[in-house]
């Protein structure tokens, strides 16, 4: 076994080296993962993901391991977001994930960084491990849901189209559960040229609305305006975006186990939940 001591930051690696690493380290993953260069890049752009704040392990020029971080903000940061940890399987067993945050931790304080969130798979207990021993703690469950919509006629009176320039001061007053890091508006915002969203209109106002990221038909985001909720709105917008997609399967990874009628819904629509994830924090 080669041991790695030498830990940096990603500044220097392109894309497709990256992309190569990130494919090897979830080779053998809970969920089967595979990025190409391309959409590695949408997710870079989305997240906000930044090289300059990520962490790599290298043997040589070799890069071993990583760990991928965001920004909430690029000029004054203060809270980064763990969107990927990887190990190559030849370098596991070395502890590489506390060793990069033991490293880097000191340099975040002082760089104004408060706190670093993160998603676990709820059965990965070595990376849960991991994370708390380098200090993280749980502070929700997520569930993800996939499948195929049911199809279903929409009630009448319910018009759909695209909205290309959302109002989103106002599509975020129709959430009541605070969307993990990859489906905020934020994000949606920054991965707008790959995500799709449309609204739904009743009686001349926006009723509610669904965004899709088009190329992996994963659901960013999906509300309805409460004085509209149980009239069809929510079971329109999924057919809709059913229909547009041509009944491929979609997914959605951003659910709160405290919102027990959103896994309803969607079970109802058709989707089966498969995989449940801990938002994990640490406070520097």
């Amino acid at each position: 076994m080669i041991f790695i001591h030498d830990f940096r930051t990603l500044h220097n690696v392109s894309t497709p080296d990256l992309c190569d690493t990130f494919n090897v380290a979830f080779s053998d993953y809970i969920v089967p993962l595979h990025l190409t260069p391309s959409i590695l890049e949408q997710k870079m752009q989305g997240e906000n993901l930044l090289r300059d704040y990520s962490i790599g392990a290298f043997a040589g020029n070799a890069l071993g391991g990583f760990i991928l971080h965001a920004v909430d903000n690029k000029t004054h940061p203060t809270v980064l977001y763990n969107g990927g940890t990887g190990i190559i399987p030849e370098y596991r067993g070395q502890h590489l994930v506390q060793k990069m945050y033991d490293q880097f931790i000191p340099a975040y304080q002082s760089q104004g960084i408060r706190k670093i969130i993160l998603e676990v798979i709820s059965t990965n207990l070595p990376a849960i491990k991991a994370y708390t021993n380098t200090g993280f703690h749980k502070t929700r469950t997520i569930h993800s849901f996939k499948g195929n919509i049911k199809t279903h006629k929409s009630p009448a009176g319910i018009s759909i189209k695209e909205n290309t320039t959302p109002d989103w001061p106002l599509l975020a007053t129709f959430m009541d559960m605070i969307p993990t890091w990859s489906n905020n508006v934020a994000s949606i915002q920054r991965e707008a040229p790959f995500t799709v969203t449309w609204e739904a209109t009743v009686n001349g106002q926006t009723a509610g609305f669904i965004s899709v990221h088009k190329d992996t038909r994963r659901i960013r985001n999906i509300a309805v305006r409460p004085e509209f909720r149980r009239k069809g709105v929510g079971s329109a917008l999924l057919q809709y975006a059913a229909d547009q997609f041509r009944g491929a399967a979609v997914s959605i990874i951003n659910i709160d186990e405290h919102f027990p009628e959103i896994d309803k819904f969607l079970q109802q629509a058709g989707l089966m939940h498969y995989l449940s994830q801990y938002e994990m924090e640490i406070v520097l």
